[in-house]
């Protein structure tokens, strides 16, 4: 039974003494990269990124168990089966594959139908597993309050019924979007350097915050990007959007997008004890350690906060930081 295509990497001592093995998987279809050096062998599995990878044991100074050990971060990254053909039954050996973590091992004598059945069954089992990891997947999301979505680099590929429901999301002819299809990501120079520094694999994490999606101008998010695996050139990235509600970080938002519009400030509006408490506040300092500082109740503090926020028109204490700091009045 003809297979669908499959990628497989082939390492051995030479393409003479391989040949057998390479007829045998290309007559089934699939698609057999054959190399007798470690460090092409390197370059082969991170850049195509094959379905298998199938070792002989002997090959020039190298065993197959060194070979494994030497691309088992990429292999384990990835989750690409790897068999060993040994040309020899040798017990010891035997066990130190199985204690190693080798999938599959190939016998002599080397039967073209147990050749396949081998290699097809280490295929399959290897889809089935990803596939359950892909349901496992869905079903966690479902249970995720947030939208959330993994992308292929820039394209989205999955998505949760939260996300959907934030981004308007609909299916597309491709079934993909871009993220800037999505998200409106021209938000300055910082967040488009760190957008690029992740994307780049420079970071393995990335948060980009007050992020508007199209369509929803009127509200923002916080972007997380965090990085999962790579396939080939591609990066494999989980994203997760989460709704910008608190009224502190809302007031930040409102502020910063209408610095040019702030009105002057008398500087006398408040009194030079509420400017100390406004400026602790700024810095981030609690109530009962401002109280402290200040030698007063922390009922007190929060009749000067109140007061503040009531002589300058503004939703709460941090509004008023941010309006302070942009007429020149505080320091922060």
């Amino acid at each position: 039974m003809k297979t669908t295509q499959s990628n497989l990497l082939l390492i051995g001592e030479s393409e003479v003494s391989s040949k057998m093995f390479i007829d045998v998987l290309a007559k089934e279809n699939y698609h057999v990269t054959f190399v007798s050096n470690i460090e092409i062998a390197i370059q082969k599995l991170m850049k195509e990124l094959p379905d298998l990878i199938i070792c002989f044991y002997d090959i020039n100074e190298l065993n197959g168990f060194q070979v494994y050990n030497i691309l088992d971060n990429e292999i384990l990254k990835n989750e690409i089966p790897f068999i060993i053909i040994f040309n020899q039954f040798r017990k010891n050996e035997f066990f130190v594959a199985v204690e190693l973590g080798i999938d599959s091992f190939i016998f002599p004598p080397f039967d073209q139908e147990r050749i396949l059945n081998i290699v097809q069954k280490q295929l399959i089992k290897n889809m089935e597993r990803k596939a359950y990891g892909a349901i496992k997947f869905d079903s966690i999301c479902r249970m995720i309050p947030y939208g959330v979505f993994v992308a292929d680099d820039r394209l989205i590929t999955q998505t949760n019924e939260t996300f959907d429901k934030l981004a308007n999301f609909t299916p597309k002819r491709n079934g993909s979007y871009l993220l800037s299809e999505v998200f409106a990501l021209n938000t300055g120079y910082e967040d488009e350097l760190k957008l690029s520094r992740f994307m780049n694999g420079l970071t393995k994490d990335c948060r980009l915050n007050r992020i508007k999606i199209h369509g929803r101008d009127k509200e923002y998010f916080n972007l997380y990007f965090s990085f999962v695996k790579k396939r080939g050139s591609s990066s494999k990235i989980i994203g997760v959007v989460i709704p910008l509600k608190d009224k502190e970080e809302v007031a930040e938002v409102n502020y910063l997008n209408n610095m040019n519009s702030v009105k002057y400030l008398d500087p006398n509006v408040i009194t030079a004890r509420e400017r100390q408490v406004l400026q602790l506040s700024a810095t981030g300092v609690p109530i009962k350690q401002i109280a402290e500082r200040l030698g007063i109740s922390e009922r007190t503090v929060e009749k000067h906060r109140s007061n503040i926020i009531q002589k300058t028109d503004c939703g709460n204490i941090m509004e008023a930081v941010f309006m302070f700091g942009r007429n020149h009045m505080l320091n922060v």
